[in-house]
């Protein structure tokens, strides 16, 4: 049994890696403005993803407790490829709205259900491996999948239109599907199948009433997941406004996410490094140091301050959800997960779009100066009293409990 269950590890990692090989991503801003879409309604878009995702997340977590971590995922990566296959077929607005209601629905029941599946599996197998790591390695292969699909992006744009190239990416689609099939579900325990009451009280104490530690944990996910989603819609609006070709987006695009790898794979080695003050620090700081430079500057050297941006979300997703994930429980880690994923989809559904229709009144550089403001706000109120509790925060064993 623990033979077929180590294996869940690779498999997580070739799943990831073709979860994210999304050929159309490179250029989908490009996609969506040749259906006829203005920046306000490309936001508006990823707004009415982020609202199906906030009306599914705590209850599809809640379903990846109750009826296992494979079936979860596995329901997830059909809806995926059905959204993704809407999209060659759309003609305008609403149908990509369809789109994306289904491709919610699929993150919404994904979201944090890997990262359990991950967890669970080195508790079930008694593995030694830190826990860090491999989550550091996961999302190593998710960042690669993406940067490797824009590289064949890059490629492809030369020969074809951006609408066959969404006929490619939903073909891709299709791969996490057959490799979900081969998941082992490890054994954990689990809660009540019938006193759901109960169960949410249970949940409710868990995560909000354990520690001051986990709560400010939550937050730092939260807002910090939102700071790097604004800005990756920013990306190709911005290079298109610096004067780049659309035939290099692909190329930048992956770079992007080799950088995201990069910081993902090396976050444990950096926060061992230099402490986990520092790292803190650099998580908080460097949004604000991104969205200032895109504000200011005009020139390819604009690329730079984008990269930061993919610096912070690599080390802000292993080193705040492996906190996270330390600090609860196998029964109900998926809906943790999920709470905390569903604050950041709140925020971006309620202040996407007027982000959106900003850059299309005022222009990028406006936007990301006053985004780089709001940062600075939160640099001080969100992630600096987690810094102040850095003695409970360093890395610690599953099932440490924190003081209240």
């Amino acid at each position: 049994m623990h033979t077929d269950l180590e294996k869940n590890i690779s498999r997580i990692y070739s799943f990831k890696f073709f979860r994210m090989f999304l050929v159309l991503m490179p250029v989908i801003v490009p996609f969506f403005e040749s259906k006829n879409l203005d920046m306000n309604q490309v936001y508006l878009l990823q707004a009415i993803f982020a609202f199906s995702v906030f009306v599914c997340e705590v209850p599809s977590g809640y379903i990846a407790d109750l009826l296992g971590r494979k079936n979860t995922i596995l329901v997830s990566s059909f809806f995926s490829a059905i959204g993704f296959s809407l999209f060659p077929l759309a003609s305008g607005f609403y149908t990509l709205a369809v789109a994306e209601v289904i491709l919610g629905v699929c993150v919404s029941l994904f979201s944090g259900t890997d990262t359990s599946l991950i967890y669970d599996t080195l508790n079930a197998t008694g593995s030694k491996q830190a826990q860090i790591k491999i989550l550091g390695k996961s999302l190593f292969y998710m960042a690669l999948g993406e940067g490797t699909a824009a590289l064949l992006a890059s490629l492809c744009i030369y020969f074809v239109s951006v609408n066959n190239l969404a006929w490619i990416s939903a073909a891709f689609s299709w791969i996490p599907f057959f490799i979900a099939l081969r998941f082992v579900e490890p054994p954990r325990a689990t809660m009540s199948k019938t006193d759901h009451w109960g169960n949410f009280r249970y949940i409710f104490e868990g995560l909000f009433k354990q520690s001051i530690i986990l709560n400010l944990i939550i937050l730092n996910i939260i807002f910090y997941s939102v700071s790097t989603l604004f800005a990756v819609w920013m990306y190709q609006k911005y290079w298109g406004d610096i004067g780049i070709p659309i035939l290099y987006f692909g190329y930048l695009w992956a770079i992007s996410n080799f950088v995201v790898a990069a910081a993902a794979k090396y976050a444990h080695k950096v926060e061992k490094a230099v402490g986990s003050v520092f790292i803190l620090l650099i998580i908080g700081i460097l949004p604000v140091v991104a969205y200032m430079g895109v504000g200011l500057t005009e020139g390819v050297v604009g690329i730079f301050f984008c990269l930061l941006f993919q610096i912070c979300r690599g080390l802000y997703q292993v080193i705040f959800k492996d906190a996270l994930n330390k600090r609860v429980t196998g029964d109900f880690r998926a809906t943790a997960n999920s709470v905390a994923q569903m604050g950041g989809r709140i925020i971006f559904m309620l202040f996407g779009p007027l982000v959106g229709r900003l850059i299309d009144q005022e222009g990028i550089y406006f936007t990301a100066r006053n985004l780089a403001s709001i940062y600075l706000v939160i640099f001080f109120v969100v992630l600096v009293p987690l810094v102040l509790q850095n003695k409970n925060f360093i890395s610690i064993k599953p099932g440490y409990k924190d003081q209240a």
